[in-house]
């Protein structure tokens, strides 16, 4: 074989061996899954509000393996016992964790004006649809560096309960009321004498008349067995229970835009899901109280546009303060 002949045959061999393995080195690099490791701020036997995550994950997983395998996968590391509530938004933002689900409550400190989602008047899917989703993401992506998807099991609202009847939102006026930063504008303009307590205190300053009532989310008394210290369920509910669904940003960039569109599709169609679930879970809980006792009084229509317009008034006033950029046009988009 003549030297020529040699290197010709040396440099086909050269070609074809590097042809072979670029589409092995190009299927490496695409294969190459992120792994979104996700928490919940609450234990998942935690009144099923972290079973509404624990199915959408179950759902995403599902929809990511049929439509993009191999590409991305959520891993449920667990809740409270793994990082304690109160640092779960650092350790997102750090990107110690990847997923959260929790209450911007938790985090108002650093975002306060994420937490005017509790004054939404809209399900989650309009709020998209009017704009506050984007909105939210600007928050959150420069004090939390995540990315707001969306929110998830937040249709309930909270409730005033008393041990004294009512027949307006006049007689509240003068009521020790337990309350915790979220309404304590609310029953301020309203005139209640607001008593600071942790919830494990509750039932105990209502048996021994500490307090008149409390106000929490409607679905979640009989739980703590409040149920059994207090006797009325008082004109309508308020403000929402919010609980968003955030991602590191640094994760999130790190995936494709189909893997994306994918968690944005199916939030939205949990969501819907969750809303029904809630409805349902109101009325069971209206039944359940009712059964144990407790009365319901509803105010007339004047006084319940009145009672509604002094807890979102007070509340956003007190939002145009702590969060005056963002404030004005988040109420514009989240009020009916």
């Amino acid at each position: 074989m003549n030297r020529k002949r040699f290197y010709s045959i040396s440099l086909v061999l050269v070609l074809l061996l590097t042809m072979s393995s670029l589409p092995i080195l190009a299927g490496t690099a695409h294969a190459k899954k992120v792994t979104i490791k996700a928490i919940s701020a609450w234990p998942t036997n935690e009144v099923s509000v972290a079973d509404d995550y624990l199915v959408f994950i179950k759902k995403a997983n599902e929809q990511l393996q049929a439509k993009h395998p191999g590409e991305a996968e959520i891993v449920y590391i667990g809740g409270p016992e793994v990082i304690p509530t109160r640092n779960q938004p650092e350790s997102l933002r750090q990107g110690v964790v990847h997923m959260y689900f929790g209450s911007d409550a938790y985090y108002a400190g650093i975002a306060p004006a994420a937490n005017s989602s509790r004054l939404s008047q809209l399900y989650s899917w309009e709020e998209e649809e009017r704009g506050a989703d984007a909105i939210f993401n600007e928050i959150h992506q420069k004090k939390l560096n995540s990315y707001y998807l969306g929110r998830l099991a937040s249709e309930f609202g909270f409730q005033l309960y008393l041990n004294k009847p009512v027949k307006t939102p006049e007689d509240i006026k003068g009521l020790r009321i337990r309350v915790s930063p979220i309404y304590l504008e609310f029953m301020n303009s309203i005139g209640a004498a607001p008593v600071d307590t942790s919830p494990g205190d509750i039932y105990q300053a209502l048996e021994r008349g500490v307090v008149d009532g409390f106000i929490w989310p409607f679905y979640t008394i009989r739980t703590w067995g409040w149920h059994e210290v207090s006797k009325y369920v008082v004109g309508p509910q308020f403000y929402k229970v919010c609980h968003p669904i955030l991602i590191n940003m640094d994760v999130w960039n790190q995936l494709s835009k189909p893997v994306q569109q994918t968690l944005h599709d199916v939030l939205r169609q949990e969501a819907r899901l969750a809303a029904e679930r809630d409805a349902n879970k109101v009325a069971e809980e209206k039944e359940l109280l009712q059964k144990a006792g407790m009365q319901f009084i509803t105010f007339s229509d004047a006084d319940t546009k009145r009672y509604l317009d002094m807890a979102y008034d007070s509340a956003w006033e007190g939002m145009m303060k702590k969060a005056p950029d963002y404030a004005p046009k988040l109420r514009k988009v989240l009020t009916k």
